[in-house]
């Protein structure tokens, strides 16, 4: 966890619930010890990449937008303010 930063695991305690209940899946939970390459752009290096897999972008942002989801929301971003957060749409 970044120094100054408190714990994330209310946040997860509460969340995972909620995302597995929508069919989501934790693909990559990674953190500034976790190896990985920076191949270009900007990172910060205290930085942590979570990459969730829903089975549609309707069941994500049911999740999302559910009132369940939006009453714990600061649980994460209240400790780890935002970089990005995006949604993408696969057919694979």
């Amino acid at each position: 966890m970044p120094e100054g930063h408190g714990s994330i695991d209310a946040y997860g305690e509460k969340a995972v619930p909620l995302i597995e209940a929508a069919g989501g899946e934790c693909i990559v939970f990674g953190g500034p010890d976790q190896p990985f390459e920076h191949l270009e752009g900007v990172w910060n290096t205290n930085a942590q990449l979570t990459l969730f897999r829903f089975p549609s972008m309707d069941a994500l942002m049911t999740l999302w937008n559910s009132p369940e989801y939006q009453a714990i929301k600061h649980l994460r971003t209240d400790v780890i303010p935002p970089n990005f957060t995006i949604a993408v749409e696969s057919s694979i």
